[in-house]
């Protein structure tokens, strides 16, 4: 499944943490009922929602409207109701807002301030077994950054003295980012401190005291990209990235396992559920030149799968064909458009992708796809194209999702349909240079004064951060 929820003008749509946006309901007359929360603008943090099967969504509501940039998180409690820690916009004060639900809608109470002494960023709430809503977040006081958690005993409806930052969990350093997770009798809070550090404190639910620091990690490069989560049975995994690398450690609850190496480069924004007692890991991996592609690895056994892409329909291009009407020749371009070399993609006789009237492109997939994402060494000038896909009997000229384009910028992610289910049924295979694919045609209408050379095409487009359901 793949649907087109809405457009966003924020930053950072899925707010920084961004595991935890995409909320169910697991009881009641809206059983099974998803809802999302996003950043729709800089300082508006919304609310969509959708039932089984998921292809359409609500019309957005705003529910906070004085959010900092990138900064808030979300937890769902039986009845529904949603609890929103975020960053308020200009004085950068910890803020708190309930999301009431009454018969299948949502309305938000007035903001309550948690903490509003230093500058506070990366909020992270949960409600535990215990009642308590706690939220550790990230606090910069004096030039050095901060762990902390602050806790409500009473719905989020008050947090105690509002210059106090509650429990300091670190020391203080150039950088801090956290996460928290329930497991057993424990809340525990994992952090990354000074870009050296991995680790976690832990307290029993309903102590005072937290226990002492453990290290899971020391090396170079941690920031925000980490992420931790209970399984079912009560195991805890830490996911954590640095300059080189994603990597994962497992708690069983007396012990912890060595360190698995899930992704050997750089990734961006990972994210970790358990499923039937499963780790997965979800991330995102360059891909070229500006793109990211979505990844997934999971626990096989005693060891990590091989990340592969987590939607094959958004992925590397399975065909990649220029055809000059001149010469009436078509030549494979597949390898061309995959590698990372520049300005290879072009056809021997024209020295272009496409230049003169009756010239075209064609992009295939073995499944139907969204987008193509395109860069260009040279961008195309003065000439038009149309795009067209094949229907079983004839090519069809359609309009891309996110309007005309001809080639004309050097880079270009080209949505063809809002979402997965906007494809055109009747959309089917067809063999071009002995490759059996769904193809996307660009034909030539207006010759190009300037015609265009690729460098690097796929059905990728560029993704910029990953939620999971809670």
């Amino acid at each position: 499944m793949d649907t087109y929820i809405a457009n966003s003008t924020a930053s950072y749509p899925l707010g920084m943490p961004t595991q935890w946006k995409c909320l169910r309901m697991t009881g009641g007359q809206y059983s099974g009922r998803v809802l999302i929360l996003y950043a729709s603008s800089a300082s508006s943090i919304s609310l969509v929602w959708a039932d089984a099967p998921y292809d359409s969504f609500s019309e957005p509501v705003v529910m906070v409207s004085d959010g900092e940039d990138a900064s808030f998180d979300a937890y769902m409690n039986d009845a529904g109701d949603i609890y929103v820690a975020y960053i308020a916009t200009g004085s950068r004060n910890l803020r708190f807002s309930l999301l009431t639900h009454t018969d299948g809608n949502w309305s938000a109470g007035s903001p309550v301030t948690v903490y509003d002494a230093d500058e506070c960023y990366c909020p992270t709430i949960r409600i535990l077994a215990s009642g308590y809503v706690w939220i550790a977040y990230t606090r910069l006081s004096g030039g050095v950054y901060y762990v902390a958690a602050k806790a409500s005993d009473d719905d989020g409806a008050s947090w105690g003295i509002v210059s106090n930052p509650g429990d300091t969990l670190t020391a203080g350093s150039l950088s801090a980012f956290c996460t928290q997770v329930e497991a057993g009798d424990y809340q525990y809070v994992f952090y990354s401190d000074g870009g050296s550090t991995i680790g976690y404190r832990r307290k029993v639910q309903g102590a005072v005291v937290w226990n002492s620091e453990v290290v899971l990690a020391t090396g170079s490069g941690f920031d925000g990209r980490l992420a931790a989560a209970a399984s079912e049975d009560g195991r805890i995994g830490v996911a954590y990235a640095d300059g080189d690398s994603l990597k994962f450690r497992e708690y069983t609850g007396s012990t912890w396992s060595g360190e698995y190496v899930v992704e050997d480069n750089p990734v961006e924004h990972p994210a970790l559920s358990y499923h039937g007692g499963i780790p997965y890991l979800l991330f995102s991996r360059a891909f070229g030149s500006g793109r990211r592609l979505a990844m997934y690895s999971k626990m096989a056994g005693t060891i990590f799968q091989s990340p592969a892409p987590l939607d094959g329909r958004k992925s590397y291009l399975q065909g990649a064909v220029v055809y000059d009407a001149s010469a009436g020749t078509y030549q494979d371009k597949t390898d061309e458009a995959l590698s990372q070399a520049t300005a290879d993609v072009f056809h021997g006789t024209s020295g272009a992708m496409i230049a003169a009237s009756g010239d075209a492109a064609f992009f295939g997939m073995d499944e139907p796809f969204q987008a193509l994402s395109l860069v260009l060494s040279t961008a195309g000038v003065g000439g038009e194209v149309t795009w067209k896909f094949w229907d079983g009997q004839a090519w069809r000229t359609f309009d891309p999702a996110s309007g005309p384009w001809h080639f004309s910028a050097t880079d270009k992610t080209l949505l063809l349909w809002d979402d997965f289910g906007h494809i055109p049924t009747d959309w089917q295979k067809k063999t071009i240079m002995d490759k059996t694919l769904f193809w996307i045609a660009a034909s030539v209408v207006t010759q190009f004064t300037t015609p265009p050379v690729g460098s690097q095409i796929s059905a990728c487009t560029d993704l910029t951060a990953i939620s999971l359901g809670v």
